[in-house]
């Protein structure tokens, strides 16, 4: 049986199309194995949304082909998709195809390891309904698809350039799949795209779509993906607020904490837009975890307008970040302004924000203590003293003694303490 190994890089919706991929190659006879284990085929998921992406995909190329030498490898993704023929010349590279086929990627695969010359007739960029995951088995949660592509054209994002138009995928398909993940034993789906908060099949738009989840589905629990202020209607906020399904976690990338470099960045929201919608979950939804994105750095940021960000974060209900050093993208708007930013002066507001994040998360966790959270404990157990470890539905790393009868459940369990950036406890489950 010919054998095959995937990696991915980059966000949720890229790990959705990789297991997409895996099932469809799984499928049509082939056998899944580790990206670490000697395969017959490579296949390598890239992300282009960083410098740093870029680099690590080309090291994921690089691993694959000093593992076996005579394997083929395909690479997919959004850096596939502006980098074709740079990739192509990559040692063990033999087809490149980006984001505008990968829903046929399956398919395409088949006939080219056979020897057949790929003819790319159809629609680029279009979904198909027999591309999705069916869920990696190791795993106690499934991330779903419910849209791709955008057209905001932000000044820093190559997006636009990799992954298309705005589309949704039919609400059908999704409620068929995720009955499907809870039929398989999945507790919790992650709903996941570019921009969730623009679903539009229809007529129908995410609350409608969520609304159907709660009526046609019985997966235990549903987590949102990234969403942005403009995106948000006061009706979703009283659906998540009020269904228990839902989980207590948001992320709402922000970017930046002024307005000025939020004007220069195309973002299409005001910091007062922002941190309205922030607030209003935050006041609607107790313990709720609010993360979010930060680019630091962006062409022409200030060491005051850096200052002013840090001090909106500090006072805002955020209490998780992702620093993004900013670096430039190919062909983007802000890669041919001219008031670039030092590297040092970028690494050094990064650290500083990259603390600050590091204790708010921290501050926050020490307000759980003594409280009882609904954790979903994974299929494996943690390293260190080989305690089991889950989520809590607001996103929180808890460890805890127990069975393994205990693993993908859902639990009560108490919180002792915090220790560095998790939680420890004890189950209540009888």
């Amino acid at each position: 049986m010919k054998k095959v190994a995937l990696t991915t890089l980059g966000c949720k919706l890229n790990q959705y199309e990789t297991e997409a991929i895996a099932s469809g190659l799984v499928k049509r006879g082939w056998q899944r194995v580790e990206f670490t284990q000697t395969a017959d085929l490579y296949v390598i998921d890239t992300c282009t949304v960083t410098q740093q992406a870029d680099y690590s995909s080309r090291q994921a190329i690089y691993q694959a082909h000093r593992r076996s030498q005579t394997a083929k490898i395909v690479v997919t993704g959004c850096y596939a998709q502006i980098a074709r023929e740079q990739l192509q010349t990559l040692p063990g590279v033999g087809l490149v195809l980006g984001s505008d086929y990968k829903d046929r990627l399956p398919d395409l695969i088949e006939e080219w390891y056979d020897g057949h010359e790929l003819i790319l007739n159809g629609i680029a960029f279009q979904e198909q309904e027999d591309f999705r995951a069916s869920g990696n088995s190791g795993h106690t949660r499934a991330f779903v698809k419910i849209q791709n592509g955008c057209q905001e054209w932000c000044s820093f994002c190559v997006i636009p350039m990799t992954r298309g138009q705005e589309r949704s995928r039919p609400a059908p398909w999704i409620i068929e799949e995720i009955n499907s993940l809870a039929e398989q034993g999945f507790k919790e789906v992650v709903i996941t795209g570019v921009h969730i908060g623009k679903y539009l099949w229809e007529n129908l738009k995410l609350a409608d779509l969520l609304n159907m989840i709660l009526d046609e589905t019985e997966v235990a629990r549903i987590r949102l993906s990234s969403i942005k202020p403009k995106e948000v209607s006061p009706r979703l906020v009283d659906l998540i607020a009020s269904e228990p399904r839902f989980c207590r976690h948001l992320h709402l990338p922000l970017q930046s904490g002024h307005d000025s470099i939020l004007s220069r960045m195309k973002r299409q929201y005001s910091l007062e837009e922002f941190d309205r919608m922030v607030h209003s979950f935050a006041e609607r939804i107790p313990g709720v975890t609010l993360g979010t994105d930060v680019i630091v750095g962006f062409p022409g940021e200030t060491e005051e307008e850096f200052l002013s960000s840090c001090q909106y974060i500090e006072n805002s209900p955020l209490n998780f970040l992702h620093v993004f050093s900013y670096s430039d993208r190919p062909n983007t708007a802000a890669s041919k302004m001219s008031d670039k930013v030092a590297p040092p002066t970028i690494n050094r507001r990064s650290a500083v924000l990259r603390e600050l994040g590091n204790k708010k998360w921290q501050a926050f966790l020490d307000t759980i203590p003594g409280r009882i959270l609904p954790v979903l404990v994974e299929n494996r157990r943690e390293k260190q003293k080989n305690l089991l470890t889950g989520l809590a539905d607001n996103y929180i790393r808890v460890n805890l003694e127990g069975p393994d009868s205990l693993m993908n459940q859902i639990i009560p369990v108490s919180i002792i303490r915090r220790e560095a950036r998790l939680l420890i406890g004890e189950s209540q489950s009888v």
